[in-house]
């Protein structure tokens, strides 16, 4: 086997069956493919053993495995089978981070929720050596089930190569580093949805100034100033004299879950809040001079404001004439009555300071003096409830949405999926990818978590109880339903004499319905698919008789217009002649399912495209079944019932024909 002659269909360990070609980038192939053995989908990537990435590949995926978090999606199996190199991953289901800024940034708690647990899942990483290499939006996903994934772990940096170092670095970053200056950079992007990190991504780039990437707070209104500094203390660390970097993942977690409220987090960690005031500080804020956020503009304590999320700073000329005055009034006091110990407060004045405005003040109330070294040495108290998000405040009127954008592209510009059914996009994930699903109605920080069971065998033994009396009454019901039954068709004398697949006669007039056409054969119709087949060998239990049985498409992921890869897909009736045709009915599996139907000229032969054929109906939203009655009659050979949207299944969108019946 190579790597040209893998295909649908093709079995690799006798095991993982290749589906759907998902993207093609450089030689490497993403497959979604199904795992015969546990009936799952699963991900394969597969590169020829003639690749200079093979040997690398295979490194790659034993490393993967031996980080064992469940915020990455697991390596299954990683082989070289006759010409080919392969790895087998979990299949994910859910959306990825690009595909949810699309609709634009996310709320501040919501996106500093979603990487701080990116950020764990790194620091176990990290602990053991291993480096994911390519942390990228298109590599993080929330799941159906609101938890966060990540893609492509170790292997996705070998597939499409490690992330150059950013333009004006001196000296190229390691692994380790590129993934925490993207943990910033993922930070960024959910609160403003521009990418200040590392090359590698479809989003748009962060505005800079002289090589370096605007704050968060100075691209859009709104975001709340503690996420503002994690953000520049990570992407511009040490440029800043009054603030520490952040260098290493777990540093970055904890940042994150001191602001969300998760104390426990960060001290597992060992982090330290920002709320000890080194001993260097104090004159300063004896002296009325303000020693945090240069940003700031007031000196008296502050105030909170419904427009921020936590302490907002009063902005404006006044406030900034009256804080110049404050400020030589609280230095003319300090030179009058200076301290007895330079490194202490005066008695009854207690030190203060602000974690989001960083400013610190001295207050007067008596009998609550702390000396520097005491405070620095107390535990800070836990911080306040979270306020309620503030509505966003775009500085510029947004753009249309990328995702309405590409979808429209997609939808005007035929064959942009290309003949293979694939889209090739940066990062290795195209349409059908498990990153382009859906979202629970509620995830994130505050999503609701059912408490354990206090007492699991009393409460396991009264519910078997409960099952028991529902299972006893049930029967009970369906005993009295079946007795009462019985008496009643036994006293009506009426009997249903409808034949299998004939519809049962209407009350005007007792007329019956024609006879159905005899079909001489039936096959599937796939012109846009490369291979031009749709499960080929599934096609005549469409016109069985069988209504158990049925015809399946593939499943398609995304979207059910089949993924917005193809126009349709569907069957070829063949009536044997030339025959009159008055109505078609189909019945289906799922719903709802979109149905058209078409007939070819009289006298052209079995068809190989929809172009050039009759529409004689159609039925939108359809459920088990699809009648459709012509206009007129039509003369065909050939009718193709065609499908262009789908039904949901458990993990994508398939759609089933069970029965085809032609009358006259």
């Amino acid at each position: 086997m190579t790597e040209n002659a893998v295909g649908r269909g093709t079995v690799l360990a006798g095991r993982f069956r290749l589906e759907d070609l998902v993207t093609e980038t450089e030689g490497a192939r993403f497959w979604r493919a199904t795992d015969q053995i546990l009936a799952r989908s699963v991900a394969v990537n597969v590169i020829s053993d003639h690749d200079p990435r093979a040997e690398a590949l295979l490194v790659a995926a034993r490393t993967s495995a031996t980080v064992t978090d469940g915020h990455f999606l697991r390596v299954l199996d990683a082989a070289e089978e006759d010409g080919v190199v392969y790895v087998v991953h979990e299949w994910g289901t859910g959306m990825s981070l690009d595909k949810m800024l699309a609709d634009g940034p996310l709320p501040a708690r919501r996106a500093a929720w979603l990487v701080k647990e990116v950020a764990e899942a790194i620091t176990t990483a990290h602990r053991q050596g291993i480096a994911h290499g390519r942390l990228i939006p298109e590599n993080v996903m929330v799941t159906e089930a609101g938890s966060v994934k990540l893609i492509g772990f170790v292997v996705d940096a070998v597939l499409h190569g490690r992330q150059p170092s950013a333009e004006g670095e001196s000296v190229p970053l390691s692994d380790h580093e590129s993934d925490v200056r993207n943990l910033g950079a993922l930070l960024y992007v959910t609160l403003v949805g521009k990418w200040p990190g590392l090359p590698g991504t479809r989003l748009p780039e962060a505005p800079r100034d002289h090589g370096r990437a605007l704050r968060p707070r100075q691209v859009r209104a709104g975001v709340p100033r503690p996420l503002d500094t994690i953000c520049d203390r990570v992407l511009n660390g040490g440029q800043n004299s009054h603030q520490l970097p952040l260098e290493t993942a777990h540093e970055v977690c904890a940042a994150l879950s001191d602001f969300i409220g998760d104390p426990a987090t960060a001290a597992q960690v060992g982090y330290e809040p920002t709320s000890v005031i080194p001993a260097a500080g104090l004159e300063g804020l004896r002296s009325g001079v303000r020693t945090g956020d240069p940003e700031a503009t007031q000196v008296s304590p502050p105030h909170r404001d419904e427009d921020d999320d936590r302490t907002a700073a009063t902005g404006g000329a006044a406030s900034a004439a009256g804080a110049a005055a404050a400020a030589g009034a609280g230095a003319a006091a300090a030179a009058s009555t200076p301290p007895a110990d330079p490194d202490a407060t005066q008695a009854g004045a207690p030190l203060f300071y602000d974690d989001d405005s960083g400013i610190g003040w001295v207050s007067d109330t008596p009998g609550r003096g702390l000396r520097s070294d005491e405070s620095a040495q107390r535990t800070p108290p836990p911080p306040p409830p979270p306020f309620p998000e503030p509505e966003a405040k775009p500085l510029f009127a947004p753009g249309p949405p990328r995702a309405a954008a590409a979808s429209g592209a997609a939808a005007g510009a035929p064959g942009s999926a290309s003949d293979t059914g694939s889209a090739s996009a940066p990062g290795g994930f195209g349409r059908s990818s498990h990153g382009t699903g859906s979202l629970p109605p509620v995830w994130g920080p505050d999503a609701p978590v059912e408490p354990p069971s206090t007492d699991s065998r009393s409460e396991n033994a009264g519910r078997g109880w409960m099952r028991l009396a529902v299972i006893v009454a049930t029967c009970l019901v369906l005993v009295l339903a079946v007795v009462i039954a019985f008496n009643l068709g036994r006293g009506s004398g009426d009997e249903d004499t409808t034949p299998a697949g004939e519809e049962p006669s209407g009350s005007a007039g007792n007329e019956q319905p024609a006879r159905p056409l005899a079909i001489a054969g039936v096959r599937d119709f796939d012109p846009e698919g490369d291979p031009a087949e749709e499960n080929t060998d599934l096609a005549p239990l469409a016109v069985d008789g069988d209504p158990g049985t049925a015809w399946k498409t593939m499943t398609y992921y995304g979207n059910p217009q089949l993924g917005l890869l193809k126009d349709g897909v569907g069957l070829v009736v063949d009536l044997g002649s030339a025959k009159e045709v008055s109505s078609v009915q189909v019945d289906l599996v799922g719903q709802p399912t979109d149905v058209e139907l078409f007939a070819t000229p009289e006298g052209q032969g079995s068809p190989s495209t929809v172009d050039g054929l009759q529409q004689v109906g159609r039925s939108n939203g359809a459920g088990q079944r699809a009648t459709m009655k012509l206009d007129e009659p039509v003369t065909t050979q050939y009718l193709v019932v065609w499908l262009t949207s789908l039904p949901a299944t458990s993990d994508g969108f398939q759609g089933q024909i069970a029965e085809i019946v032609v009358r006259p």
